[in-house]
This record gives structure tokens, sequence and C-alpha cells, in this order.
């Protein structure tokens, strides 16, 4: 879908990268949000089965590190380097390295609630530091004001990458179960 995605005048190829960038954030953050409802609902039960919330958690990180690997490689393309002051960047960078730390920690804890509240803390996290973002180059939504065939593929794109994600999780889960 990238590959047969149309170009603007203005970015032209760049514009194939900024697709897999808004896609692999857009995934990020329907993983992490589905990370802390799974979280939520954890806290609730005698005796909770974290694999699911671990595959998410493990998908999550996989999909938000590419977005920030991928938007990296956009600037650079895009805006001729890469802008280490800039809010949006500094946020994925360090939402990066916050979801590999508390995975690793969770992921060790054979604490059920102790588990259940970073997974939560961790949703939450995400969405106060893209929230509170600020930005400096980084356009606000590029696809809200493209032309509506760019558009479309945005959201087509999206929603494959959001399938791969949940397929990602269901193959981690089965893959969790042999073991």
């Amino acid at each position: 879908m990238i590959w047969l995605s149309p170009e603007d005048k203005e970015l032209g190829p760049v514009l194939k990268l900024v697709y897999l960038h808004g896609a692999l954030i857009n995934t990020g953050l329907f993983l992490f949000s589905s990370l802390g409802l799974l979280s939520v609902m954890s806290f609730f039960r005698k005796n909770p089965d974290f694999s699911l919330l671990f595959a998410i958690e493990k998908t999550a990180i996989v999909f938000w590190v590419a977005a920030t690997v991928a938007g990296n490689i956009t600037s650079q393309l895009a805006w001729g380097g890469i802008f280490w002051g800039e809010p949006r960047l500094q946020a994925t960078i360090l939402i990066s390295l916050i979801s590999i730390s508390i995975y690793l920690i969770s992921s060790a804890s054979e604490n059920p609630k102790f588990i259940s509240f970073l997974g939560t803390g961790l949703a939450l996290s995400v969405w106060v530091l893209m929230i509170r973002a600020g930005r400096i180059m980084h356009p606000d939504n590029p696809f809200s004001v493209s032309e509506s065939s760019i558009r479309f593929f945005f959201i087509v794109i999206t929603l494959v990458f959001l399938v791969a994600s949940i397929l990602t999780v269901r193959w981690i889960t089965k893959k969790q179960c042999k073991f």
C-alpha cells in the first residue's frame, strides 16, 4: 500500500515515509491504549493471566520504536536533519525508553497488582507525553489537510498496520502458550 500511495508536490516520495511513520504512531497509540484498558481490567481479576498483556506490550514497543526510527529518517529527508529539540521527537524517544523499562520490570515481577499498575501507568504516560508535547517543526496532522486520495491511503495503510499488530499479538500469545 505504501508503495502504491500517492505523493504530493511538496514532499514527493518522502511522503511515503510519512505514511509509514504516521501509521506506526497510530498503531502504537492503539496498542498502548489497549494495554492500559487490559491492565485496568486485570486489577479486578483474582488470577489474571498476563500473557495477552505482555504480548500487547511487546508489540506496542516494536511498533513504537519503528515509528521513532521512521520519524527520524523522515525528518532527515524532509527537513535536512534530525532536530533533537523537537518536542514530538523527544516524547517518542522517552516513550520508547519508558516502555522498554516498564516491560522489563513488569515481566520480571510476580505481583499481579504491580504489573497491572505498571501497564496502566505506561498507557497514561504515553498519552500525557504525546498530548503535552509541543511542536516546532512537526506538523499537527499533515493528512487532515491533504487531498482525499492521500487521506484515503493513509487510513487504509493505518488499518493494515492495525490488523498486522493484532495478528502479531495473536501470534505472540499463541507462541507463549506452547512453552
